[in-house]
């Protein structure tokens, strides 16, 4: 009998829609709010980002999850929005703009949108737009899993080399529901991106994908594929 395997490819019209974003963007999107960052991850973001193209429409990149061998595969999901994102939205190259969120009134009557008052809640660093207004080239993170109940692919992450040859990240989370790690700057997460780093003490690959509380027969390998 063969191995159980499960495959989490990005298909061919989320695949459509990657190709046009090796281009200039005129900006990068966000969703405030709690969970927005975290002390545990420096740098990095989990929100659903809408990037915005220089042409073509936006594009929404958040996770979908699929449970297999007893824990939980994700991948990336791409989707055009049809019309103009929203204005609740945050921006990344103009930090000023940080969106709206919903909150109670003072006499807790109802909800009302409001700016995020607190910082942990919206993106207060240096406009990303120097850095992303120009993409160089861009590549699909595949995870590899391989463990007692089977085997699996997952397209986890993409990888994106800006105007100032950094290499950004957007990875695949299993929580909180259909948001991703933005991550502007690698940090911690270099050894996704090459493999002969040295990684921080404690921090693993298996780690960084979320699997490191999985049994310690389970193997995990990555590749970066150029767009074809």
């Amino acid at each position: 009998m063969s191995t159980p395997h499960v495959a989490l490819h990005l298909p061919d019209h989320e695949l459509d829609l990657l190709r046009p974003l090796v281009s200039p963007w005129r900006d990068v999107l966000y969703a405030p709010g709690p969970g927005f960052t975290s002390p545990l991850d420096p740098g990095a973001y989990r929100t659903s980002i809408v990037i915005v193209p220089a042409a073509g429409p936006a594009v929404r990149v958040s996770s979908v999850v699929t449970p297999a061998f007893g824990a939980e595969i994700c991948r990336l999901r791409l989707e055009a929005l049809p019309n103009d994102p929203p204005p609740s939205l945050g921006s990344f190259f103009d930090p000023a703009r940080a969106g709206t969120v919903y909150a109670l009134t003072p006499g807790r009557e109802r909800a009302a949108a409001q700016a995020p008052v607190r910082a942990d809640w919206r993106y207060d660093g240096v406009s990303l737009a120097p850095r992303l207004g120009g993409i160089r080239s861009l590549h699909v993170l595949r995870e590899r899993g391989r463990g007692p109940g089977g085997s699996w692919e997952s397209d986890r992450g993409l990888a994106f080399i800006g105007a100032d040859d950094v290499t950004s990240l957007v990875l695949a989370v299993a929580e909180p529901a259909e948001a991703a790690l933005f991550l502007p700057s690698p940090g911690l997460y270099v050894p996704l991106l090459d493999p002969g780093a040295t990684p921080k003490p404690g921090v693993t690959v298996r780690d960084l994908l979320g699997h490191g509380e999985r049994d310690a027969g389970v193997e995990i390998t990555i590749e970066l594929l150029p767009l074809s």
